[in-house]
């Protein structure tokens, strides 16, 4: 494969499989707890472990079933529930006060990073393959790089459309309380689209 062709292919790739994320990746900028800083490092955690895991996928996708890595969806779900869960406690739609509370940064991250993770299942479908077809170093040395600096593009532009004056205000406002159900419908079909596969 020659460089410019490297470049397509990965650019597309990541597109193809991440697109869902812009959206998560908004409500986790709009959500008033979590710091730009905290979500972006939970996306690069998260891609970083996707990444990882396509690299020696071809050895695990030999050994892990689908419907174990499907059980990653309990994950969204968890946090979706809690999140909820939070939000009930609460009068109206007011910020939960908890939820203004100085919990431990490094949860936030976390939680990015899980998310990211658990909706993974189709970039581990893509990398796999792709990694397996590269035949030299540098063609997956390259692909990397080229995965690490599309998240820099997409944390940017989900960061830029969740502070744009027409979207921040109405995102700003309902961003806490849609999140938890996007998440567990993420991590419903997660489950269904491991599953289902079977």
């Amino acid at each position: 494969m020659d460089f410019l062709a490297i470049i397509g292919i990965g650019v597309a790739a990541f597109a193809a499989t991440d697109i869902d994320d812009l959206f998560v990746l908004m409500l986790f900028f709009s959500y008033p707890t979590y710091k730009a800083p905290q979500v972006i490092i939970g996306q690069y955690l998260g891609i970083g472990v996707l990444v990882s895991v396509g690299i020696v996928g071809s050895l695990i996708a030999l050994v892990v079933p689908v419907t174990i890595v499907g059980l990653m969806g309990l994950l969204p779900i968890t946090i979706g529930i809690k999140k909820l869960i939070d939000l009930r406690k609460h009068e109206g739609n007011e910020m939960p006060k908890n939820l203004q509370s100085n919990r431990s940064s490094y949860l936030r991250f976390l939680t990015v990073a899980g998310v990211t993770i658990a909706n993974g299942g189709d970039n581990i479908g893509i990398y796999v393959p792709l990694f397996a077809s590269s035949s030299t170093l540098a063609e997956i040395i390259t692909l990397v790089a080229i995965f690490l600096a599309v998240t820099a593009v997409w944390c940017a532009l989900a960061y830029y459309l969740v502070n744009h004056r027409l979207i921040a205000t109405r995102l700003r406002r309902v961003g806490h309380i849609v999140l938890p159900f996007v998440l567990i419908g993420l991590g419903a079909y997660i489950l269904a689209d491991a599953f289902l596969l079977v």
